[in-house]
């Protein structure tokens, strides 16, 4: 499966391209200072040489800072994964249409091998490079205490170092045009967005982690000690807190007034001996020790066969427009259904909770549908505003009771959650939650 991806950010593709002027130019100037050929003068390429170098100082200063400020400077960490691999991919793999050993990522740009000679241009060719020119560059100083037999080592070192760089931007123009297309890199250098192979569960894995972590229903995750090891931006909202650092590695009694607690541990017992717990009407305490109202559901964490931990959502119900105590406490027997519509509002991806509370067998019978198959007449105006409101003007909607149309006809009542989804700085669509709410 291929996605496009935004993998090179503004600065980067300057700093790329600023580098590919900058060191071209340094190779034409410094061909003629070596008199290959004659084209500006040797006194003129001398000086534009010079200008050249400071001006590729200080690029290489300023990226300096973007890396750390940004964390970028991970990328070039070495790794022995999959070097191997990448090698006999460069060597044979490249030549019989092999997959790529690896995938390539915001997070994980460089393969392997680019990791190591990016490493060592960064850490070695490029500052010996810089070094060396900056001591050819002030030897006529009066004061300078270098002799004229150390000059030559220097410039021996200097044009080793160039012929270098030389051959990595020959062999990097030539790995440039083994893409899909010919141009495809030269065009994600560009534009910062690439076509990039990606698996298909894990790409769908992931947008699901994203859902949860922009979803205005609380995610939580817990140990098996009932130590919180994961909490969402909306969980930390529902009870108050700023950071996740002030929840993480705390027990889940920070959550409860002491007179609830008790239900707490027998809901977190029955989750680790296996149960799954669904739509469990609460009353948390928040940072502050004021209270909140909210529906839980909890689902048992496996690995390798064992139980590891639990986690779950919560969702709002502080302010719903129904507040009678008959429906807080008939919110019984449900889950957590996501839906993701496209900016045009067809369904592109539901889970398996969704399909189950709009009773459909699978997910083809509703992917690439209108969201309309959903309700009846007066509430697909009531979902319309909801639409309008999320797509258009960018609001995220939080415990609005909706009622749906089911795949027989038969009608439904739940909570619903919806989010814009943003691609860069652009709304493409909603997504969300929805918990049922069984019939009074």
């Amino acid at each position: 499966m291929k996605k496009q991806t935004y993998i090179y950010r503004s600065f980067e593709r300057f700093w790329h391209w600023s580098q590919v002027l900058l060191i071209l130019f340094l190779m034409l100037t410094g061909f003629e200072v070596h008199s290959s050929f004659s084209l500006m003068g040797f006194e003129n390429a001398v000086k534009w040489h010079n200008t050249a170098a400071w001006a590729f100082f200080v690029l290489i200063i300023f990226a300096l800072f973007w890396h750390f400020v940004t964390g970028e400077w991970r990328q070039y960490i070495p790794t022995s994964k999959f070097v191997k691999e990448q090698f006999r991919y460069y060597i044979s793999g490249i030549f019989k249409g092999a997959p790529h050993p690896t995938k390539k990522t915001r997070y994980n740009k460089l393969n392997p091998l680019q990791r190591l000679i990016y490493l060592g241009l960064n850490l070695l060719v490029i500052p010996v490079q810089a070094l060396t020119g900056f001591i050819y560059m002030y030897y006529f100083y009066p004061s300078n205490p270098l002799h004229e037999t150390g000059m030559e080592t220097f410039a021996i070192i200097h044009t080793i170092g160039a012929f270098l760089l030389i051959t990595f931007v020959i062999a990097h123009v030539y790995l440039t045009t083994t893409g899909d297309g010919i141009f495809t890199s030269l065009k994600a250098m560009l534009t910062g967005w690439e076509v990039v192979d990606v698996d298909e569960k894990e790409d769908h894995l992931k947008h699901m982690q994203d859902a949860v972590d922009k979803s205005v229903a609380g995610y939580y995750c817990l140990d098996k000690n009932g130590i919180f090891t994961d909490v969402n931006s909306a969980w930390l909202k529902m009870f108050g807190y700023n950071n996740k650092e002030e929840v993480i590695g705390k027990h889940y009694s920070i959550a409860r007034e002491e007179k609830d607690l008790k239900k707490l541990d027998d809901l977190v017992s029955k989750v680790l001996s296996g149960e799954k717990i669904i739509g469990v009407p609460v009353i948390r305490k928040k940072k502050d020790g004021s209270l909140g109202r909210h529906i839980l559901s909890s689902n048992p964490i496996f690995e390798n066969g064992e139980i590891v931990g639990l986690e779950g959502f919560v969702l709002d119900i502080s302010d719903t427009e129904d507040n009678s105590l008959h429906m807080y406490d008939a919110v019984r027997h449900s889950e957590a259904g996501y839906y993701w519509l496209d900016i045009n509002g067809y369904f592109k991806d539901v889970n398996n909770a969704w399909l189950s509370l709009y009773k459909y067998d699978s997910k083809d019978e509703i992917i690439g549908k209108h969201y309309s198959c959903s309700r009846d007449e007066k509430g697909i105006k009531d979902l319309d505003d909801v639409f309008n409101r999320v797509t258009k003007n960018g609001e995220t909607i939080s415990s609005r009771i909706a009622i749906r149309k089911c795949k027989d006809g038969t009608i439904g009542k739940h909570l619903l959650s919806a989010n814009p989804i943003y691609k860069k700085d652009k709304i493409i669509g909603m997504e969300g939650f929805i918990l049922n709410l069984p019939e009074e």
